[in-house]
């Protein structure tokens, strides 16, 4: 059973098919099946010689080119989108090239991350002297309260401390002088 109208990359009795570097046999091991192209079909004619491996198979027909899609996103939606959706999906897509378009503004000095660390207000405590903050004045304070009272009174509110810590201070301050006071007293009998 030689067709004699030969497929693109089929041989004209279509019992073998060119696949662009040699000749396949399109006919089954056993002679019973010849595949088609889509499926294989009961096959009872004569098995025939495989072509010369120079003679490729007739150039293919060229196929006319598809109708060209709609522009914008329909040609890439299915059928059951409703048209609405494309148009909202095409405004959104408008809308996004028209921002991206826009010129950049720069960023204020003050938020470009690259110039982090020049626009921090640090803390007053890296300007104040050593003996109104921090540990080197609370050890000056326990000497002061120590070694004369009344002095320690008035150096707590010359610090920098927080005004809390000035006031409890300041009672302990006068409950230290009180208490020197009444042991003085006991002592040496004033």
């Amino acid at each position: 059973m030689a067709t004699t109208a030969a497929s693109p990359g089929w041989s004209p009795d279509s019992n073998w098919f060119w696949d662009g570097e040699r000749w396949n046999d399109a006919v089954s091991a056993d002679g019973q099946w010849r595949f088609d192209g889509s499926a294989w079909v009961p096959f009872t004619g004569p098995r025939t010689a495989m072509p010369s491996p120079i003679s490729p198979p007739p150039p293919a027909p060229v196929a006319p080119a598809p109708a060209a899609p709609p522009p914008g996103p329909a040609a890439a939606m299915p059928t059951w989108v409703d048209p609405s959706e494309i148009e909202r999906i095409e405004r959104e897509k408008q809308e996004r090239a028209a921002i991206a378009a826009q010129p950049v503004v720069p960023l204020p000095a003050e938020l470009d991350w690259r110039r982090a660390g020049e626009f921090i207000q640090y803390s007053r405590t890296e300007t104040v002297p050593f003996w109104k903050h921090g540990y080197t004045s609370l050890f000056i304070y326990l000497g002061l309260l120590w070694l004369c009272s009344p002095v320690a009174l008035v150096y707590v509110w010359l610090t920098e401390w927080r005004l809390y810590t000035k006031v409890y201070r300041t009672v302990i301050c006068c409950l230290f002088i009180s208490a020197l006071v009444t042991y003085a007293r006991s002592r040496y009998g004033m």
